[in-house]
């Protein structure tokens, strides 16, 4: 037989397998088919003993309950009476807000006076807070106590990080991360607005924002920062109007002479040289001069805007309101807290004792 004929009779038989090679093949697939099984009835079993688990602790706390619930609630309704007592006997307490935008670094005094504030009603020197304030006795009597809490939303603190990204180089940034930038929380001088917060036992108040702020605003060293800010903000505006009015004047030259050189056939300049900021700088057509222009305009709303932020020592965002918010909400009663507080400690009481039982057990059966 020639070599053409023996070729396609053994590439024929090549396309057979062994009756041992298909049996080993079968049986390869039923272990892992078995295989596969076992983990899926494991991972069921699992679960099964888990829930288990979780239905036996849930029946375990069930009885747990249905053995002690009349005593917890007992023990709760005792400290539900005591502090209601104890609120019935102590005056309700209303809070005045104001929000307040302190500039010019005046928040350190803000915070100085209220701590004096503050002072002089843990004295109870009635007078002194009813001649600063201009109030009655009464009224300086019913005051509880001055408050200043930063007043800062996520939008601010992501506006307050995005300045700090403008401000700083691309290695800063990698490794100062906004969660870096923000911290553990808001410092009580870091904040921009401030809610200014006053406690009083009174329903109805006559405002206070005019004393204060008046105490705040009467200090030499703060007058004199407002006054060089004012007198810095003037002069940028003066010396911005003034670049405007050359740059226009260089434009309308420029207009000129490029008319001029196309009435008599000729190319324009290269180049125009300009004395602008002391410094010679090359300019070649009126789109840089138009560029500089935009500049200084965007640059004189921007000290308008910060001269309208800038003309009070404190800005006052929302004044106090007439009526005062009660400030003893449901969950800041001493009626709630002691609810809370006997009935959490009856519970945690009875957990120890219960502990205690187990061990016992535990050290008889296993130890003793």
């Amino acid at each position: 037989m020639s070599n053409k004929e023996q070729l396609p009779k053994d590439h024929k038989d090549s396309e057979f397998k062994s009756p041992i090679t298909v049996k080993e093949e079968e049986i390869d697939l039923v272990k892992f088919f078995n295989l596969i099984s076992q983990g899926f009835s494991s991972i069921f079993n699992f679960l099964i003993k888990m829930l288990k688990m979780f239905f036996h602790g849930l029946i375990v706390l069930l009885i747990f309950l249905k053995q002690n619930i009349l005593k917890i609630i007992s023990v709760g309704v005792i400290g539900l009476l005591i502090g209601g007592a104890i609120d019935f006997y102590n005056p309700k307490t209303y809070t005045y807000d104001m929000i307040i935008q302190p500039n010019y670094g005046s928040v350190d005094q803000v915070f100085k006076k209220m701590e004096y504030y503050n002072v002089l009603i843990e004295m109870e020197d009635s007078t002194s807070l009813a001649n600063i304030f201009d109030l009655t006795h009464p009224e300086a009597n019913s005051l509880v106590g001055f408050e200043l809490l930063p007043y800062e939303t996520d939008k601010d603190k992501i506006l307050a990080y995005d300045e700090f990204v403008k401000s700083t180089d691309s290695l800063t940034q990698m490794h100062f991360t906004f969660e870096d930038f923000i911290g553990e929380g808001t410092s009580k001088l870091d904040s921009k607005e401030y809610i200014y917060r006053v406690n009083s036992t009174l329903p109805k108040l006559k405002s206070l924002s005019e004393k204060i702020l008046f105490e705040i605003e009467n200090n030499k060293t703060i007058q004199k920062r407002k006054k060089i800010r004012l007198s810095t903000l003037k002069l940028d505006s003066i010396s911005s109007r003034v670049s405007l009015l050359q740059i226009d004047s260089l434009r309308s030259l420029y207009k000129k002479v490029t008319l001029l050189e196309v009435e008599n056939n000729q190319l324009p300049s290269a180049s125009t040289y300009l004395n602008f900021g002391n410094e010679q700088v090359s300019k070649n057509n009126d789109i840089e001069l138009f560029n500089i222009s935009k500049g200084l305009n965007d640059k004189l709303i921007e000290i308008e805007m910060l001269k309208e932020t800038s003309e009070e020592i404190v800005n006052v965002v929302t004044n106090f309101n007439e009526a005062g918010r009660e400030s003893n909400l449901p969950i800041e009663t001493y009626k709630f807290k002691f609810l809370i507080f006997f009935s959490g400690t009856y519970f945690i009481w009875i957990l120890l004792v219960r502990l205690n039982f187990y061990l016992n057990e535990y050290r008889k059966s296993f130890i003793d």
